[in-house]
C-alpha cells in the first residue's frame, strides 16, 4: 500500500466531475487500498478518488475512530447517488484538500444512498448523523464541489488569503500534497 499525494485547493481535478466506474480490476482494488492508507495516514475519516488524482466515482470512509461510532465499519462506496434527503443539521467540517480550514456546513441529517460495493453490487441504504455527513462531503468531491462552496460571499472573502496560500503551496501539512499548481477558474 502507498500513501498518495492529496490534491489541494487550486488543482483543477477538485472541480471536475468523476466518471462512473463500470468494472473493477486489480488496479482499482490497489487504488482503493491506497485510498484507505492515505486517509488513515492523513488523519481523515473520508476520501474521494478525485482528492488523490483519479476522476472515478469512488470514495472511502471510516469513522470508527470517532467516539460513538466505534462499531461503524469502513466503507467503499462506488457510483453513489443520494436519492432521498431529510432533516437538516449544521456542523463544522474540515477537508484534506483544504488544509487548516474549518467551516460550518448545513447538510441533510439523513440520506438514502444508492451505491455499488467493491463487486459492483447495488445497495440502497439509509445513513444519518456523522456517517451521512461524511458520505455527503465525499460525494460533493465526486461532483466537483468543496465545503467553501457553502460559504457566503463575505465568508469566502474572509478565507481568501488562506486559499491563496494553498494555491501557492505556502502551507504546512503532515501529509503529502500535490506539487503542481494548476489554478482552477
Amino acid at each position: 500500500m502507498s500513501v498518495l499525494p492529496i490534491n489541494i485547493f487550486g488543482d483543477e481535478i477538485l472541480r471536475q466531475k468523476a466518471k462512473k466506474v463500470t468494472r473493477i480490476d486489480d488496479n482499482i482494488l490497489k487504488f482503493i487500498e491506497d485510498m484507505f492508507e492515505t486517509m488513515k495516514f492523513s488523519d481523515g475519516i473520508g476520501l474521494a478518488a478525485t482528492q488523490v488524482g483519479k476522476r472515478l466515482q469512488i470514495l472511502v470512509a471510516d469513522i470508527s475512530e470517532v467516539e460513538g461510532y466505534e462499531h461503524t465499519k469502513p466503507m467503499v462506496v462506488i457510483n453513489p447517488k443520494i436519492i432521498l434527503e431529510t432533516g437538516e443539521s449544521e456542523m463544522e467540517e474540515g477537508c484534506l484538500s483544504l488544509p487548516t480550514l474549518r467551516v460550518n456546513v448545513k447538510r441533510p441529517e439523513k440520506i438514502r444512498l444508492r451505491y455499488n460495493d467493491i463487486e459492483l453490487n447495488e445497495h440502497i441504504e439509509d445513513f444519518e448523523g456523522l456517517q451521512a455527513r461524511v458520505l455527503q462531503h465525499e460525494i460533493d468531491h465526486l461532483n466537483g464541489r468543496l465545503i467553501i462552496d457553502y460559504l457566503s460571499k463575505t465568508e469566502k472573502e474572509r478565507v481568501k488569503p488562506l486559499l491563496d496560500k494553498m494555491i501557492k503551496r505556502e502551507i504546512e501539512v503532515k501529509y503529502p500534497i500535490t506539487t503542481y499548481q494548476v489554478i482552477s477558474k
